[in-house]
């Protein structure tokens, strides 16, 4: 670009270009790190979601009202194993010597056929739906530190063509959604704080 005074610009040699180059590239670096930074990826390795007094978390189990007993034993159990996998918390199923309470309820389970043989009627694929409530209380001052009155969760399997019945449950789809919900709702009680 000419300069206003009709002068040409100045020449980089071959160091200066290098020199140009190299700090453009560390604030490229720089500016990206930043960024990082900022987006919360510098908190990934830490978990410390719940109050300084929380160390223990009694999980004993999620009511259900579906027509699945197995699914909140399921979701509970999945829950537990979240919870000692991602977290320093202990685990314990009984309330005794808990500082928090997790509870929830297993609302209501929908099995929806969306997709049919057109040759004999019967369904190929089966949504599932699944509504949950689900809480934690300190159980120092009895207040809600996670809430949450209706978690929806969405799973699809497909059935063979050859099924005999209008439609059949898939135990390996209940147990995919239920890794699921409870991998959803730990991120949920930890992220919220």
């Amino acid at each position: 670009m000419p300069r206003r005074d009709g002068a040409a610009p100045p020449r980089l040699g071959a160091r200066g270009a290098q020199g140009w180059a190299r700090r453009g590239g560390l604030c490229a670096a720089l500016c990206g790190a930043l960024a990082l930074a900022g987006c919360g990826y510098g908190l990934a390795d830490h978990v410390h979601a719940l109050p300084p007094n929380v160390h223990s978390i009694a999980v004993p189990g999620l009511a259900n009202r579906t027509r699945v007993p197995r699914l909140a034993q399921m979701i509970s159990s999945g829950i537990v194993d979240e919870l000692v996998r991602r977290t320093h918390y202990r685990v314990q199923p009984g309330l005794a010597g808990s500082d928090a309470v997790l509870r929830g309820v297993v609302t209501a389970l929908d099995a929806t056929p969306v997709t049919f043989d057109p040759n004999n009627g019967h369904a190929t694929t089966v949504e599932l739906t699944v509504h949950l409530r689900v809480w934690l209380v300190d159980q120092l001052t009895g207040k809600d530190l996670y809430r949450n009155d209706d978690l929806v969760f969405h799973d699809q399997y497909q059935i063979s063509s050859e099924s005999a019945t209008l439609f059949e449950e898939d135990p390996a789809a209940y147990e995919r959604l239920s890794r699921t919900i409870a991998a959803d709702v730990v991120s949920a009680i930890l992220e919220g704080f």
